[in-house]
């Protein structure tokens, strides 16, 4: 089990101690704990006191201690030369009293990453201990076929399987994604915030761009303005992937169902490409085409390739077995048909596991994602971080 980052809260103002609460709570790694600052990583002080000098004087013994205990310091008040003093003295966020939450959450991520340099540090490796992350793409066979409510459930199935998990859902299902409403999120912002920005891109960055929902998935939802799309190239969206993958256990990407230079490319950087289906003979028929262009763009992606069939039906008149036989491919997973129980998680914006945890489909669902991610995987730390062959124009218009 990951080992906790401990934090002791000195806050009297019951207002500011609970959004602090709340900030540590949406990262899992964090544990406020009871009282004193003996076992302390991170120490978050309120002080109402006009004598600035005398407050550092009493944080001395905490600021010099060399486990690296770093201290954040709010205010009701905050000047300049009080800002000054409290910098030098070695202090490394300051908030008011009335401090926005998204800048608590961005120092609280930024605290995480100069814990984990200093972690590296120690331990000798340069680079930092970092993660090893997983791309998993959901790419389905013609519209219709359930991969927004696979990639969603999928990621949340990811989730589950470690404490702490960093899990990270990225909507590329193009032009009109539809992740955020399957999770009744209503996100600030899009990835293609971050294309238009691309050399602002980093970690701090990153998570001040992404949502996360109340299950702990975090989402990058797509941009709705053509111009927004236009931006998007393989080169920049190879960039935040591999960003996206140093910072989470696994990405899952909603792909859509259309090939072009930008999915062929997040196929390549990946780990796994789920081609999702059901069992019909359009589908089918897709299916067939799709392994047909992923050989002739780039036979390597063939190894990376799973067949999901969806929405299974065992006496549908075209079996599974007749679909292995005419691709010559083994189907990974079936995924049972329970539209009524699917339904229902989407329309509440929660994931299957969340309201039916011990559903059929729910179970298989989550042995998907353990074929995915082994169970001796999971347990590791990593490093984290009909489909015509159409254009980027084409496709975005």
């Amino acid at each position: 089990m990951q080992e906790k980052i401990t934090v002791f809260l000195d806050i009297g103002d019951h207002e500011i101690r609970t959004l602090f609460e709340r900030c540590l709570a949406e990262y899992s790694d964090f544990e406020v704990i009871g009282a004193g600052t003996d076992m302390v990583e991170l120490l978050v002080r309120e002080t109402a006191s006009g004598d600035i000098g005398g407050e550092l004087d009493r944080l001395r013994p905490l600021l010099d201690d060399p486990r690296g205990v770093e201290v954040f310091l709010v205010a009701a008040r905050l000047t300049t030369e009080t800002l000054t003093q409290a910098m030098r003295a070695g202090v490394r966020e300051f908030f008011p009293a009335d401090a926005p939450e998204d800048d608590i959450r961005m120092a609280l991520w930024r605290f995480k990453e100069r814990r984990d340099k200093r972690l590296a540090e120690r331990q000798g490796h340069a680079g930092g201990p970092g993660r090893l992350g997983r791309i998993i793409n959901i790419f389905g066979a013609k519209g219709g076929v359930g991969t927004t409510t696979l990639a969603v459930n999928l990621a949340s199935a990811f989730l589950s399987m470690k404490d702490g998990a960093m899990v990270s859902l990225m909507d590329m299902n193009l032009p009109f994604g539809e992740v955020q409403l399957f999770l009744d999120l209503h996100p600030r912002y899009h990835w293609g915030e971050i294309i238009g920005n691309i050399g602002r891109l980093d970690a701090t960055y990153l998570m001040s761009i992404i949502s996360r929902h109340a299950s702990g998935l975090y989402l990058l939802p797509p941009p709705s303005r053509l111009e927004d799309l236009q931006m998007a190239t393989p080169e920049n969206i190879t960039l935040l992937l591999e960003c996206m993958r140093t910072l989470f256990d696994t990405v899952v990407v909603d792909l859509g169902m259309y090939l072009d230079e930008i999915t062929l490319k997040v196929m390549d950087i990946s780990d796994a490409i789920l081609l999702v289906g059901v069992q019909n003979l359009p589908c089918l028929a897709n299916v067939r085409r799709f392994m047909d262009n992923i050989r002739s763009a780039e036979g390597a992606l063939t190894d990376k390739l799973k067949v999901v069939v969806n929405r299974h039906l065992p006496d549908s008149d075209l079996s599974v077995e007749d679909m292995e036989k005419a691709l010559g491919i083994k189907v990974l997973r079936r995924i049972p048909n329970d539209y009524k129980t699917t339904l229902s998680a989407i329309n509440q914006g929660k994931t299957l596991l969340e309201i039916a945890p011990k559903a059929e489909v729910t179970r298989a669902i989550g042995e998907l994602a353990r074929v995915l991610i082994p169970a001796d995987e999971g347990k590791k730390t990593r490093r984290l971080f009909g489909f015509p062959f159409l254009s980027s124009a084409r496709r975005q218009g």
